[in-house]
């Protein structure tokens, strides 16, 4: 039985929004009347102030009147009305939030006492447990029973126990305070092969899961702003081409080193090589989920890590096209590659230019087509660029289909749609990559720790001494460092495909998955405390170095993301389609006042 309203304490200092302003007009009346009254006394005023005074002190009574009413009116309603301020529930222990509603939260557990709270939770718990172990013991005969409507396709059984799981141990992470992704991946053990084996394979939903990182790299595209990365000129170019040839030939020469040393990598001549080339490679998928997470896309080090990413990339194509033939790689495959990518680029813009913006003013009065619209954009150029003749990746053609409507004011309006389609297949990518995750051994483990502890080390030779090389200044080097300090999934796509060419065996793609899960669990906490990572790191530093001041590097980048400093007096709060559309104009009919436009917007 729901315990008795009165068990809530409403009283006086559960205030709604009515009342906090009446009360803020009544201090300010009151502040206004003591004003007068000092003025009058002091400078001996005529009678006109006095009557003003005696006018306000009349309003601000008059106020308090209506205060007082609406303070009735609003306890005698308090069990249908939202709680406007966390207030403790003594008896049970919980924190009702803003927007909370009493009367749903007394009827659900939280309106018990804790030992009826403890029943309720153990017994829905032992649910989910008893579905998954059901379906692991394979309990009752399927044989036996007639489903409604028929039986259900393996693939749909399949992704619902990979969502189930994932939702489970995503929630107890989150109660945990740990990064979701830990949840996800823990979600693919537990169905996966080393767990329930209720999903035999990450192959069994590889198709379903890849479409996460197409629709991720299509976000990534809508989101870049190409003009920006560019701005960065050297710094980003720069490092984006050094630091990948730069890690993997350091990070392979010392892997051969071990090798020579009689630290096995696994069987066959490029072991080392295949341990120390892909792991030069940071996560897209990763990286780009986290910064998004925490708003961190557009500042200047996430600016310049999306645009490292990119080449990293480009970088891994390249490796793709040399793999088939490593003892003798071909350089006119490799050309033809190039050319083909450029090709596609032009066609997406010549769409993009004459063909898109054209459709959309026709669809523009119905969100719903918009987003139907450009879905079937980026699709269209997945298609065209698996033909045959052609032969690139969806990925790819997903990233620069997104690319070529980046410009449009209609961008954010397709992410905010896109972004919970997404994050759907992003759950299926990370639980598909925890299935992968072999049995663990000392020694697999012993050796993926030092391949992680060797790739976090020459991340910062890689990427942080060539930004420095580039003047970029010490802070905006290493947060784009400790953002980058992962191995990518590209690795284990080009670990299984040197598997199927002969390279190495299974020993050497394990060690690479084990790295790989290493990093993925340790990056999410460098990315979401990167700040104070890098201030940790300064401070250290400084130590080391006897206390010496800031040097130059800091000095550059201190206002790096304040711009050139001119008086920002326009100020747009929050900016959706019309803000989107007045930018638009700016751009196109008074480009000056961009320079004195100051947004101030959050953006998942």
């Amino acid at each position: 039985m729901a315990p008795n309203v009165n068990s809530i304490d409403v009283d006086t200092h559960l205030k709604t929004e009515r009342e906090i302003r009446l009360e803020a007009e009544n201090e300010r009346l009151q502040r206004e009347v003591e004003e007068l009254r000092a003025e009058r006394r002091d400078r001996r005023v005529t009678g006109g102030s006095s009557l003003s005074a005696v006018s306000l002190a009349d309003d601000a009574e008059d106020v308090r009147q209506v205060m007082a009413e609406a303070s009735e009116s609003e306890l005698s309603d308090a069990t249908v009305r939202n709680v406007e301020h966390d207030h403790k529930h003594h008896e049970h222990g919980y924190t009702l939030q803003i927007g909370t509603n009493v009367t749903t939260v007394l009827g659900s557990a939280l309106g018990q006492s804790r030992f009826v709270q403890a029943v309720i939770y153990i017994l829905a718990f032992g649910g989910v447990v008893f579905v998954l172990a059901a379906k692991a013991t394979k309990l009752g005969n399927d044989s036996d029973h007639r489903r409604l409507g028929g039986g259900a396709s393996m693939l749909l059984v399949q992704i619902a126990f990979c969502v189930a799981s994932a939702g489970l141990l995503a929630f107890i992470v989150n109660m945990l305070r740990l990064p979701l992704i830990l949840g996800y991946i823990l979600g693919g053990i537990l169905v996966g092969p080393i767990g329930l084996d209720i999903v035999h394979s990450q192959a069994d939903i590889q198709d379903m899961s890849s479409l996460g990182l197409v629709f991720l790299l299509f976000m990534i595209g809508l989101e870049l702003d190409v003009s920006e990365i560019m701005k960065m000129g050297r710094v980003v170019i720069g490092t984006g081409l050094l630091q990948f040839p730069l890690c993997a030939g350091v990070m392979t020469a010392i892997f051969s080193g071990f090798e020579a040393a009689g630290l096995s990598w696994g069987s066959g001549q490029y072991a080392a090589l295949y341990v120390g080339t892909p792991c030069a490679i940071s996560s897209t998928m990763i990286v780009v989920k986290l910064l998004s997470e925490h708003a961190q896309m557009d500042t200047s080090p996430g600016r310049l890590t999306i645009g490292i990413l990119i080449f990293q990339d480009i970088w891994a194509i390249i490796v793709l096209a040399i793999q088939p033939d490593m003892a003798n790689p071909k350089i006119l495959g490799l050309l033809k590659t190039f050319a083909t990518i450029f090709g596609l680029i032009i066609v997406a813009l010549l769409y993009a230019k004459f063909v898109m913006p054209a459709i959309f003013v026709f669809t523009s009065k119905s969100v719903e087509l918009m987003l139907i619209i450009s879905l079937a954009w980026c699709f269209f150029m997945c298609c065209l660029a698996t033909l045959p003749f052609i032969g690139l990746s969806m990925e790819l053609a997903a990233l620069i289909s997104g690319v070529a409507l980046a410009t449009f004011p209609y961008s954010a309006e397709f992410i905010g749609k896109i972004k919970y389609i997404r994050d759907f297949f992003i759950i299926l990518f990370f639980v598909g990559l925890g299935m992968q995750i072999p049995v663990p051994t000392v020694e697999a483990v012993g050796k993926a720790v030092l391949v992680a502890l060797v790739v976090v080390l020459f991340r910062w030779l890689g990427i942080f001494g060539v930004a420095m090389i580039l003047r970029s200044g010490h802070r905006l080097a290493a947060l784009a460092t400790i953002n980058l300090s992962q191995v990518s999934e590209f690795a284990l796509v080009i670990c299984s495909l040197g598997m199927s060419f002969g390279h190495i065996n299974e020993e050497t793609l394990t060690i690479v998955i084990w790295s790989f899960a290493i990093l993925a669990i340790t990056s999410s906490y460098m990315i979401e405390y990167n700040y104070a990572v890098y201030g940790a790191l300064c401070r250290c530093c400084r130590r080391l170095l006897g206390g010496k001041r800031k040097g130059r590097g800091d000095n550059v980048d201190t206002h790096e993301e304040g711009g050139d400093h001119v008086d920002r007096n326009i100020v747009l709060l929050g900016f959706h389609k019309v803000a989107a559309m007045l930018i638009a104009h700016f751009e196109h009919h008074s480009p000056h006042l961009l320079a004195k436009v100051h947004v101030i917007d959050f953006h998942e």
